[in-house]
């Protein structure tokens, strides 16, 4: 009883050490690959930050850009103000000068008609005058002398030949002036009409710098614009990679929760597989220090026993020695006999028990597992239908099939309990195939149904051999 007690125990501290290795093992894989993923989400996080300042730096140039742009616009309006106002300055000029030029026409015609009466003048003035030279000359005036009735009348006649002689003087002169005047007056005007035109030229010339400042106004708005162009679609570019980037990111902080969650789990098995070992250790120590004081109290009453009988066999020892000896021996060959033949009926009802078979075939087992393909998978989930994990999934499947009947176990537990299987090519439809912090069901052709994780739920699309086996286990 004793030696079966402390048997037990030891196998339960194999079991529960081994169960720790495995959650060490797994808990120290997903450890590394949380701080992998943490030192992943650190170097995104830094990739954003650079992008986003390159982006803050480019949308500043963007901004001065802008500036520029309307100091650009502002200059070209104007520009385009002034060059308008030059070309009403020309309009009008032109304006000016089409008058200067009426008025020079104008002063043109009275001129002509100014030296037209001069020249009239003159020319009478000439004829009168040749008349009188032509006419006796000196003779003439000597014959209107003698021809006078009196001296008055002689004076009248001299005084009117130099009356009109005066007259045709001062006629001439006036002419004169006239045609002066409107000479002056036409040269005034032909110096308008030429400043005019000068005026109009040095506006045609600023309309020109205008129009060639204007045009290179444009030009640079026009490259300011490409840059512009250039540095928004930098800086979309920019906004999809920190998009990316920041979907990256997201992804890496569900996995680091993802993993932490598994983390969370595996130390509330570490404690619950502490705390059942402590349970059980408790027990077996209650049970060998009752099986131990049952053996002290057996032995006290074979003692007691033995004390009252001694005296009693002591009054016939010597009749009867020879024939109580061989009977004794008898007895013993009997006794020894009877226990041999009780311990071998023990040990192979053991055995039997060991190896009896639960009666489901495991073609049953593998067509009841595949009814829940596609259904998702939860870490710790118990539901073969709104979501289990891989060890939850062998146990629902083998304990709804009745081939098993126990309690639930992990991945690394499944691979203690049934009976082992040498290999895979000695695997049957329906064993257990464990792995390093996972467990399948063999389907007998080579692949496995399984609870494969939360990217594909529950999957029939896998080799046995997808990964290091470490256990084959039989339950049919």
């Amino acid at each position: 009883m004793k030696k079966r007690v402390v048997c037990a125990f030891l196998g339960l501290v194999m079991m529960v050490s081994q169960s720790f290795a495995v959650f060490a093992d797994t808990e120290s894989d997903i450890k590394q690959q949380k701080a992998q993923a943490e030192s992943q989400l650190s170097q995104t996080n830094e990739t954003i930050a650079s992008l986003s300042e390159q982006q803050q730096q480019i949308q500043s140039e963007i901004n001065a850009m802008d500036a520029d742009m309307v100091d650009l616009m502002i200059q070209i309006d104007a520009t385009k103000t002034d060059i308008a106002s030059t070309e009403d300055g020309i309009a009008q000029k032109e304006a000016d000068i089409t008058e200067k030029e009426g008025e020079i026409e104008t002063t043109t015609s009275q001129l002509e008609a100014a030296e037209a009466d001069r020249d009239k003048q003159y020319a009478d003035m000439k004829k009168r005058i040749q008349y009188i030279y032509e006419n006796g000359g000196n003779e003439a005036w000597l014959n209107m002398l003698s021809g006078a009735d009196s001296i008055t009348s002689l004076l009248n006649k001299v005084e009117y030949a130099q009356s009109m002689h005066d007259y045709d003087r001062k006629q001439l002169e006036a002419f004169k002036e006239v045609v002066q005047q409107v000479s002056d007056l036409k040269t005034d005007l032909e110096n308008q009409k030429a400043d005019l035109e000068t005026q109009k030229s040095d506006l045609e010339t600023q309309e020109a710098s205008l129009e060639s400042q204007q045009a290179d106004l444009q030009s640079q708005q026009s490259d300011l614009q490409a840059q512009m162009d250039a540095k928004k679609a930098t800086s979309s570019d920019y906004e999809a990679q920190i998009a990316t980037a920041q979907q990256q990111a997201a992804e890496i902080s569900n996995l680091i929760s993802q993993q932490q969650a598994q983390l969370d789990q595996i130390a509330e098995e570490k404690r619950q597989a502490e705390e059942e070992a402590a349970r059980q250790a408790a027990a077996e120590e209650a049970a060998r220090q009752q099986a131990a004081a049952e053996e002290a109290a057996r032995q006290q009453a074979a003692a007691s026993a033995a004390s009252s009988s001694s005296s009693s066999s002591s009054t016939s020892q010597s009749s009867s020695g020879n024939s109580d000896s061989s009977s004794n021996r008898n007895n013993s060959t009997t006794s020894n006999s009877s226990s041999s033949s009780s311990n071998s009926t023990a040990s192979s009802s053991s055995t039997s028990s060991s190896t009896s078979s639960s009666g489901v075939s495991g073609s049953a087992i593998v067509a009841y597992a595949d009814q829940f393909v596609g259904n998702p998978y939860v870490w710790g989930g118990n539901s073969l239908t709104n979501g289990i994990d891989c060890s939850h999934f062998v146990y629902q499947v083998l304990k709804n099939t009745g081939a098993y009947s126990g309690g639930y176990t992990t991945s690394a537990g499944w691979r203690s309990l049934g009976k082992a299987v040498s290999s895979l090519s000695e695997a049957k439809a329906g064993d257990v195939i464990c792995y390093s912090g996972h467990v399948a069901i063999y389907d007998g052709n080579g692949g496995i149904v399984e609870a494969k994780g939360s990217k594909w739920g529950i999957t029939h699309d896998r080799s046995a051999n997808c990964k290091t086996i470490l256990a084959i286990r039989r339950f049919t």
